[in-house]
């Protein structure tokens, strides 16, 4: 009996785990200081929240884009379409990863979008990814 209930237990634990684990609103903090503001999430682990870019180097910095995402048990996604008023990238990023405790641990997708270049002939597509660690920062 012991097992059978250890089991269900086991079952039910982490479809109600995102709830502890992710706590909105929370502000979160990358390595290359950008900022990741989760402002709501309804019962079907539908995100939307606010993101600051903070990396040295690149456009589009200390500027609010829009963040859409979902959660499901410990597991999270979501994106950037870096496209506001106060400047546009031509860019969507896309996160996915798994929250751990107070760390949101990531691999993103950027897709760019270049005009093309009478000079250097450059245009289209381009494409980038890496890892991104997020740090509960409230």
């Amino acid at each position: 009996m012991m097992r059978f209930l250890l089991l269900i237990l086991w079952a039910v634990w982490p479809a109600t785990a995102f709830a502890d684990d992710l706590a909105v609103p929370s502000v979160w903090e990358n390595q290359s200081g950008s900022v990741l503001f989760l402002d709501t999430m309804d019962d079907g682990g539908r995100l939307t929240g606010r993101y600051v870019n903070g990396a040295a180097g690149y456009a589009c910095q200390g500027i609010e884009y829009d963040v859409e995402g979902r959660v499901f048990e410990l597991l999270i996604t979501f994106n950037v379409v870096w496209r506001a008023e106060a400047e546009t990238c031509h860019t969507i990023t896309s996160w996915t990863g798994v929250i751990e405790g107070d760390v949101i641990a990531t691999e993103w997708s950027l897709v760019r979008w270049v005009a093309p270049d009478t000079e250097s002939g450059d245009s289209g597509p381009g494409r980038y990814a890496g890892e991104s660690r997020f740090v509960r920062r409230d």
